[in-house]
């Protein structure tokens, strides 16, 4: 049986695109706050900055979190001056003394995979000394090779709305297996409206609501992470 999360897990709690007000939390959780929208539309690279407020305490916002995402309405222009150009949007959402970690969330069809690791390597270039660089995940994406090659110190695989691969994953999760992919053993997600599956401890722990937060869904979504090991 799987040891639940410590006391001390570390909690982050995804502020999206809304208005949220986190000073509930405390320090019982860091906020992930999502900073910059991005969009690849054709031969252009078009950035926006967050629209909705957020209230959170003094030192609870660490994460600038940055959203990518490739109109294929228009057929992608790729080049190594777009590639620098987008890089170069992403890291002007992290410029921030707060922002002790990065995160890109770019979820991208198989063929469009070199786009988001290419994106990935000149990021990391460009970052901050002392900015840790962390990326969202489709949950199979753990299973596959080629996520070896994102240069990031945490991948975040979504244990929610997996898809076909969804059970397969949470059986083995569940039996105290793993992702094959070791960078996918640092963090997970997981969501206030999926039952939660059994995860192994010690890792950060980020926490996605379809709804804007309240005290009460953030004190019910720990309990049922502390209570992993009861089930």
């Amino acid at each position: 049986m799987l040891a639940a999360p410590a006391a001390s897990q570390p909690l982050t709690i995804w502020a999206w695109e809304r208005p949220e007000d986190l000073r509930f939390a405390g320090r019982d959780a860091e906020v992930a706050v999502m900073t910059g929208f991005i969009v690849l539309a054709g031969g252009r690279v078009e950035a926006r900055g967050r629209r909705f407020p957020l209230r959170a305490a003094e030192g609870q916002v660490t994460t600038a979190v940055v959203h990518l995402q490739i109109d294929h309405r228009r057929p992608l222009v790729w080049t190594a001056a777009r590639e620098a150009e987008a890089a170069h949007a992403v890291l002007g959402f992290a410029r921030a003394p707060w922002v002790k970690r990065l995160q890109v969330d770019f979820e991208v069809r198989a063929s469009e995979r070199p786009i988001l690791l290419g994106v990935l390597k000149a990021v990391r270039a460009g970052l901050p000394s002392g900015v840790e660089l962390s990326m969202t995940a489709l949950a199979s994406w753990c299973e596959e090779a080629w996520l070896g090659q994102a240069p990031v110190d945490e991948v975040a695989p979504m244990l929610f709305r997996m898809g076909p691969a969804g059970a397969s994953i949470r059986n083995r999760l569940a039996a105290g297996g793993d992702f094959t992919e070791p960078k996918c053993r640092r963090a997970l997600a997981v969501s206030t409206d999926t039952p939660l599956p059994r995860a192994p401890a010690g890792r950060r722990v980020y926490l996605f609501n379809p709804r804007s937060w309240s005290a009460a869904d953030f004190a019910l979504a720990r309990r049922r992470i502390e209570a992993w090991s009861g089930e």
